[in-house]
């Protein structure tokens, strides 16, 4: 009796303790979606902290190749919108950790190589991350080096950004960050000549693997973004760096949320077919062959759609214009994957491409499939219903408790909500909204005390 019922309880173990893995969910925020137009311009207040637990803003900090020191490259998207109060503001309910990306397609490449190649500007590279980290109340950072030794970079970057990573992790694991870089993680011969896989891995906290290709942004073909299987497909991409990597749980899969479009030849719809180069701009982004799928999502009716069985991947049609997307289905089966496979977990890129707004259906549709597929024990169904607000209990007008920016105004018991401009906060002692710097926000303060107090123990 006794043996039945340990394996009884062995079995119950398996079940609820073995079989599930606590996967990580990254949600990559693009700050230059802050300049797109109307409906699909995203601001830090779109974002839902429960549908991820690590943050990564991108674009905006680069390299300088002379100092070797990280530069500020948008002091738009960065300095004028105030990111370090929006960034504390996030820290709420879910999200844990907060990550900057030092790099992207925006930033030259030879810049991180002249950097990689010399020791000095290693060493001053690394000073200034650890600062950066620090000023800006980061938890971490992203590297993404496109690539090396591609776009003026050298045939050394190679070796080099090994050395980098390396030098960089011990000063990171000190300070107790987290180290992530972004990878072309397709398997053609060239991209495998960019990196070092074995040791790359080794010597980082996370690796982004992106599939989208943007080499060449004016291809003269039509592509998927990220096919699941085929040549360069997902299948065969993540196999192949776990096999080099030994080192699964490390390896976080990227699903792209944005739309890559294509003025098609002769009205060749099946992918591969020659085309006329990227489609044209739309009114919302504004961005040769690129749109959000909440721009694209609302006129989706007017466009034949198509499901590649092989490749497990969406794509559309209309007049002279092709798309690759990915839809519920597309990310389902990525995510099949990546449980199969043991991966580390996903990363969304980027949430601001998704319809945030919940014009074609849920808010958030797209990121929801992934949080609901890699933790099913979350519950998300209420997640539309609104939240009952605190009664009035006196008449006059109150800023919100939890967010400065928000305000209402009690009448005869009745409340009424308002939310002030970007950078403004509600100043309940003169009863409007005014510039953020001039308004004393006790919930900014307190989690930046919280944040320094924190840094102050790490570097005990």
């Amino acid at each position: 009796m006794w043996s039945l019922n340990c394996a009884f309880l062995l079995i119950i173990f398996m079940i609820h303790g073995c079989a599930a893995k606590d996967f990580k969910v990254f949600c990559e925020y693009n700050l230059a979606s802050f300049d797109y137009l109307d409906d699909s311009k995203f601001s830090s207040w779109e974002i839902d902290p429960r549908l991820c637990s690590y943050l990564v803003y991108a674009n905006g900090v680069g390299v300088d190749g002379e100092t070797g020191k990280v530069k500020i490259t948008d002091r738009h998207g960065i300095l004028e919108n105030d990111l370090l109060s929006f960034a504390l503001m996030t820290r709420k309910e879910n999200i844990r950790r907060l990550l900057v990306t030092i790099g992207g397609w925006q930033e030259e490449s030879s810049d991180f190589s002249k950097m990689a190649a010399d020791s000095r500007k290693r060493e001053q590279f690394i000073s200034s991350v650890i600062d950066f980290i620090y000023e800006w109340r980061m938890d971490g950072i992203q590297i993404d080096w496109r690539y090396p030794t591609q776009r003026g970079g050298k045939p050394e970057d190679r070796k080099n950004f090994i050395l980098l990573l390396k030098e960089l992790k011990t000063m990171i694991d000190g300070h107790e960050f987290i180290l992530m870089v972004a990878v072309l993680g397709r398997t053609d011969k060239s991209t495998l000549e960019y990196y070092d896989i074995p040791k790359l891995v080794q010597h980082v906290h996370y690796v982004n693997l992106m599939f989208y290709d943007n080499r060449d942004p004016y291809k003269m073909h039509l592509s998927y973004n990220a096919p699941l299987s085929g040549k360069n497909g997902v299948i065969e991409s993540v196999k192949l760096w776990k096999k080099l990597s030994k080192a699964p749980g490390k390896l976080i899969l990227n699903i792209p949320l944005f739309v890559r479009s294509y003025i098609m030849e002769k009205h060749k719809t099946t992918v591969g077919s020659p085309c006329k180069g990227p489609g044209l701009k739309t009114a919302l982004t504004r961005k040769s062959g690129f749109m959000t799928y909440n721009e694209w999502c609302v006129q989706a009716d007017t466009w034949t759609q198509k499901f590649d069985e092989q490749a497990q991947v969406p794509y559309a049609y209309r007049d002279d214009h092709w798309i690759s997307f990915e839809n519920n289905r597309s990310i389902t089966e990525k995510l099949k994957l990546l449980k199969s496979q043991n991966l580390g977990g996903a990363i969304s890129s980027t949430i601001d491409a998704d319809d945030f707004s919940g014009k074609c259906g849920k808010k958030h549709a797209l990121e929801r499939v992934i949080l609901e597929t890699l933790d099913p024990q979350t519950v998300l169904v209420d997640m539309e219903a609104p939240t009952e607000p605190p009664p009035c209990l006196k008449d006059g007008v109150f800023r919100d408790i939890n967010d400065c920016q928000l305000y209402y105004v009690c009448s005869a018991g009745h409340r009424s909500d308002y939310e002030c401009r970007w950078q403004e906060f509600f100043d309940e002692a003169k009863s409007e909204c005014r510039p953020m710097k001039e308004v004393k926000c006790e919930v900014l303060e307190a989690a930046l005390k919280a944040r320094e107090l924190r840094a102050s123990t790490r570097s005990m």
